[in-house]
């Protein structure tokens, strides 16, 4: 209950402070040292995306910088695994042996979002929230999104288990691939991700293959409910793959913007790409042909309003290629 520490809780709880103040000292410190010595390197640029992604050598050990700037060293092959990003479940199922998974995000095990909640369910990894728990798993290395709590991660650290925090919210397919090969390097399965680096890209340039030469370049609108894809997304970057113009970044969009119907309907988009939940593509497809300023589209006249269930439409991860391959067969056939 709130308010109420166990005794074990009450021991801990010096430890625990001493770590946060560590790690705030830390934060205060010289942060350009190079690769391999020290604890911090060279800050990558703001923004979204991925600005760098260093790593080493390919014997052990093995050093990588993460979105923090952290140099992680990795002593030998993990074989004890933890996620704790719906994204990076994704990219780590991908290359790595099931059972070597020890921990995941809640997200993977729901099947709405998902592309991996068969391999959760049949293996039934622990759901990586509590940072006690999961140590007392003893993993070899954690992967997190560098979104996550910054006090989870200096615990962790502080018990010397490898930490990388990767970036999460990617603006180009490269980057998608790039995390691929870095999360093999950190897992020590390399072969593997080289295979689905291959399988990515062959699936990626099938799909711009769809396009016939000197063919039209369709004006399309990523929607997502209220807001649209602007430029420096990966929905920007797939839809310039495939010979498309995204509506929302020729509107002046940078990022993830609000938008209405108003916008829209000025745009006129040619396509419309939107998402819902697991079975709801119909019920989402309606709402959208019956809203009175998206009804006036070229979109909406054309029947070229395309509904993709999140686990198509949604992942930034190995996954990304079925939202590519489905939107070229729409595009083109």
């Amino acid at each position: 209950m709130p308010g109420d520490l166990s005794s074990g809780m009450k021991s801990w709880l010096p430890t625990l402070v001493l770590v946060i103040l560590a790690g705030t000292l830390a934060a205060a410190v010289d942060r350009f040292a190079p690769l391999g010595d020290g604890n911090r390197a060279a800050r990558p640029g703001d923004g979204y995306g991925i600005a760098a992604i260093r790593t080493s050598a390919a014997q052990y050990p093995r050093e990588a910088i993460d979105s923090d700037s952290f140099v992680v060293r990795v002593a030998r092959p993990a074989r004890r695994i933890v996620s704790q990003q719906w994204s990076i479940d994704e990219y780590v199922y991908s290359v790595v042996p099931p059972e070597r998974v020890i921990a995941v995000s809640e997200s993977a095990y729901d099947e709405r979002f998902s592309n991996v909640y068969e391999l959760a369910r049949r293996y039934h990894p622990a759901i990586a929230t509590d940072p006690e728990r999961v140590l007392r798993l003893d993993p070899d290395l954690l992967i997190v999104s560098n979104s996550s709590r910054a006090d989870f991660c200096a615990i962790v650290r502080s018990a010397n288990v490898p930490i990388y925090r990767a970036f999460t919210l990617f603006t180009t397919l490269e980057e998608v691939a790039e995390t691929i090969r870095v999360t093999g390097y950190l897992t020590g399965e390399d072969e593997s991700a080289r295979r689905q680096i291959d399988l990515f890209w062959s699936d990626i340039n099938r799909a711009k293959a769809r396009r016939p030469v000197n063919a039209h370049h369709p004006h399309i609108l990523g929607f997502g409910g209220t807001y649209s894809y602007g430029a420096e997304t990966l929905f920007d970057d797939i839809v310039q793959t495939l010979g498309g113009i995204n509506v929302g970044a020729e509107g002046g969009l940078k990022g993830y913007n609000e938008v209405n119907s108003e916008q829209i309907v000025r745009w006129n988009p040619e396509w419309i790409v939107t998402s819902a939940d697991k079975g709801e593509t119909k019920q989402v497809l309606a709402r959208l042909m019956a809203d009175p300023g998206i009804s006036l589209t070229q979109a909406a006249r054309n029947g070229h309003i395309l509904v993709y269930e999140q686990h198509i439409f949604s992942p930034m991860s190995p996954f990304t290629r079925l939202f590519v391959t489905a939107l070229a067969e729409a595009l083109y056939g």
